[in-house]
């Protein structure tokens, strides 16, 4: 019971305080989400991107071992999700949106206070979940935003429009500088995380407002297959990679812990963005993150238990 109430206390009821900051804004201001929207995707997120990516300091081994494991859980979660939205014929916009809230993870403000918790700030431990959050950055803004665009626009403007988005270029510069240890001036380096550090706040009033006007009877059954396969076959996929890989120890627990995460708040984004089922896109982060509460507690136990 000190670890369900840990994790809601500190980290699940946090979040739904800003989340209910939103819907308030919303019901007294009738806020604009695409002007939201935007200052999310254009100058919020390309920040906080560069900033992790810029500063996060791995190990060439661990980097690839756990970047294989990723890779591989990414390619089964995307083929058991495009094959549900082929069965129950979903329609682009919403396979679109599908696809994203069951293979993107709230592994950064979620994630990583998580992983502090549950390991008591251990530094292999931690290190994993930045890992973790990095590829998520990276899988949100290549395959999430590509996913998002294509279904709207078509595979030849969808790339176009993949270009158009600072992000790609934030994250690329990042690499680079990371890669030749190039120091920032403080005048670049402290905008950058003032905005990256602005990022949460912003992102879940964002989807606050978006709560605000939603229909939650509207697609909520495929809601609930969204975040079934994102909160129980996500984890029971992670752990046989895990026994696949051979991993054991910290490792193995905190890559657990990291597959069981909520759908990331981010697709919600996308989707609002793009038009495409924005409805759909913020329940599914709002219901799993919800659920996630009881799931992860019961895959972090049985983490220790097993591993």
């Amino acid at each position: 019971m000190t670890v369900i109430f840990s994790i809601f206390g500190q980290v699940i009821l946090p979040l739904f305080v800003l989340i209910l900051v939103g819907v308030i804004l919303e019901r007294f201001f009738s806020l604009d989400q695409r002007t939201l929207s935007k200052l999310n995707l254009y100058y919020l997120v390309p920040a906080i991107v560069f900033t992790q990516v810029y500063q996060t300091k791995l190990s060439a081994s661990l980097f690839l071992h756990i970047i294989g494991f990723l890779l591989l859980q990414f390619a089964l979660l995307f083929v058991i999700s495009f094959v549900i939205s082929v069965v129950w014929r979903f329609h682009k916009s919403l396979t679109s949106s599908f696809l994203n809230s069951v293979v993107l993870t709230n592994n950064g403000n979620f994630g990583i206070p998580i992983n502090q918790l549950a390991f008591h700030n251990d530094p292999l431990a931690l290190s994993v979940q930045i890992i973790v959050f990095a590829f998520q950055n990276v899988l949100t803004f290549t395959f999430g935003l590509f996913n998002a665009g294509v279904s709207k626009t078509g595979l030849k403007k969808g790339i176009r429009e993949f270009f158009k988005i600072p992000i790609f270029y934030a994250l690329v510069l990042g690499i680079l500088l990371n890669a030749a240890q190039i120091g920032l001036p403080s005048f670049l380096s402290v905008p950058a995380e003032n905005a990256a550090n602005g990022f949460l706040a912003v992102a879940l009033v964002t989807l606050g407002v978006q709560v605000a006007a939603l229909n939650f009877k509207k697609n909520f059954v495929i809601v609930l297959l969204s975040s079934f396969v994102r909160l129980i076959i996500g984890p029971l996929l992670g752990f046989g990679l895990i026994l696949l890989f051979g991993l054991h120890g910290t490792m193995a627990k905190a890559l657990l812990i990291a597959t069981a995460l909520p759908t990331s708040r981010n697709s919600a984004l996308l989707a609002l963005e793009y038009g495409n089922e924005s409805d759909y896109a913020a329940q599914a982060v709002i219901v799993s993150t919800l659920l996630s509460g009881l799931t992860l507690t019961m895959v972090i136990y049985f983490a220790n238990l097993y591993f």
